[in-house]
């Protein structure tokens, strides 16, 4: 009988290290296992752990140089089938899972690996809410190796006595991004798909009479109502406002992605700094690009923005349909920053993705962001540690803490980023090669691969120990940012 722990696993690596057949000629075959919410195609935008899907297609396009891939639905009841199956087809089976550590399925014999995404300093250290798998550190040591993308989320695990082999692999951009043009002063774009702008011609009709504003102001919101009824009637996405069919952006654009019902976003405060640091700028366009199915998450967004009655001369765009991957490539080739204030982030794949554009960031450089992002890539918005709770804790206990962010700093970055890009175009030109150069060496295809595919041999090949820690001098030629 074995007693001693780390006995027992040793012999549980060693027997999987025979199942995937190390220093064989069989193939190599990787099951991967996510959510499965079908965000990638836009479905359930929003739900808990979209993004998680997103995360696993980008890997899934890597992968499949190392071996065949193979996406496993419901892995509770078909991971073991699958391995099984895999392995009549002639292949030697992973298992990576791209979840947080509590929704986790891990395989039985056949080596995992599993990527969580993690926003916070401390990790859930307890089987708590009936959940065993919980105990994040606990549940990293039965996996054979974890991969993160940097040393935030590597430090937390360590600090919660995580002994598992842990490797850096950073999400890989799109190399679409890399190819966006740079941003030139006076473009235009136009992106096809039906926009909310604000202020609208109701409200910006100064030479109308007040009478005749009142009027048309009220017919028009008369008939928008209407078609609001009519499209929640028919299960459509619309809200009570004027809807242009497309977005035409110029001047200075600064572009913010996320999910309004998501707490770590911080939305509020970025609305209100923008329209009172640059409100009076006719030139300066604040584009919304939410990720959310639900009308009345929009109509959340909306209304705060109409309840706070800022006059304004700058421009306020919302989005909430679905967009492809090649528009929202060109939404980012039609904005000059990317402006977040975010609380929390594990990746933040809609900042890593702007900086590869070349369009530096507006954004606190904490969680997960700071493994990449200063101000030598963007605009720092200053921040300083506030207790919270674990997302997924349902008793909401103080156990780790999330950026609170400082409200007039936010205003101050975005007055300077005006700045630079108004009358400084050579040095905004400087900063936005530099944000592309910095992206390419940290998460680019080819960097990733050289990662991912170091980290995987190591593992088929049986060469990862526990209580292995990255290699500091690689860590810091990865993290170095480019001159």
């Amino acid at each position: 009988m074995i007693s001693d722990p780390q006995t027992a696993h040793d012999q549980i690596v060693k027997h999987k290290q025979n199942a995937i057949g190390t220093g064989s000629a069989r193939a190599r075959a990787v099951l991967i296992t996510c959510y499965m919410t079908g965000s990638t195609e836009g479905k359930n935008l929003g739900t808990a752990g979209y993004s998680h899907d997103f995360v696993a297609k980008l890997f899934g396009e890597l992968l499949s140089r190392w071996g065949k891939v193979v996406f496993v639905p419901d892995p509770q009841n078909n991971l073991e089938t699958m391995v099984q199956k895999t392995r009549d087809q002639g292949f030697d089976p992973v298992h990576l899972s791209v979840l947080p550590f509590q929704d986790v399925c891990l395989a039985q014999t056949i080596p995992n690996v599993v990527m969580p995404a993690w926003e916070f300093p401390d990790v859930p250290d307890h089987g708590f809410d009936d959940n065993p798998q919980n105990d994040w550190p606990a549940t990293a040591n039965r996996c054979d190796l974890v991969l993160v993308s940097g040393p935030f989320t590597e430090q937390a695990l360590r600090r919660g006595q995580a002994k598992s082999p842990i490797r850096f692999v950073q999400v890989p951009t799109p190399d679409a991004y890399f190819s966006v043009p740079p941003w030139q002063s006076g473009q235009e774009a136009r992106i096809e798909c039906p926009a909310y702008i604000f202020p609208q011609p109701a409200e910006q009709d100064s030479a109308t009479s007040f009478l005749g504003r009142a009027f048309e102001f009220t017919a028009t919101q008369l008939r928008n109502w209407q078609r609001f009824r009519h499209a929640r009637a028919t299960g459509k996405m619309a809200l009570p406002y004027e809807s242009s069919p497309a977005a035409v952006l110029s001047g200075i654009v600064y572009t913010s992605v996320f999910n309004p019902h998501d707490g770590r976003k911080n939305w509020k405060d970025l609305l209100n700094a923008f329209l009172l640091g640059l409100g009076d700028k006719e030139d300066a366009t604040l584009v919304l690009k939410l990720v959310t199915k639900n009308p009345e998450a929009v109509k959340e967004v909306v209304n705060y923005y109409h309840n706070r009655d800022v006059p304004h001369r700058c421009k306020l765009v919302v989005l909430c349909d679905f967009l492809s991957e090649s528009q929202m490539c060109q939404l980012a080739a039609a904005s000059t920053y990317y402006l977040q204030a975010t609380k929390a982030e594990g990746n933040c794949l809609p900042l890593m993705n702007y900086l590869a554009a070349g369009r530096p960031g507006i954004s606190p450089s904490h969680s997960a962001m700071s493994d990449y992002f200063d101000d030598s890539v963007g605009f720092v918005i200053e921040s300083h540690p506030e207790p919270c709770a674990w997302p997924h804790d349902e008793r909401l206990r103080l156990r780790s803490t999330w950026g609170r962010l400082v409200w007039p700093s936010i205003v101050e970055q975005l007055q300077l980023s005006y700045r630079l890009a108004k009358e400084r175009p050579n040095d905004y030109s400087v900063l936005a090669s530099r944000c592309r150069a910095h992206m390419h060496n940290w998460a680019g295809n080819e960097a990733v691969w050289e990662r991912l595919k170091s980290a995987l041999d190591a593992l088929v090949n049986g060469e990862l120990s526990r209580d292995s820690v990255p290699t500091r001098d690689v860590v810091g030629a990865v993290a170095k940012r480019v001159a």
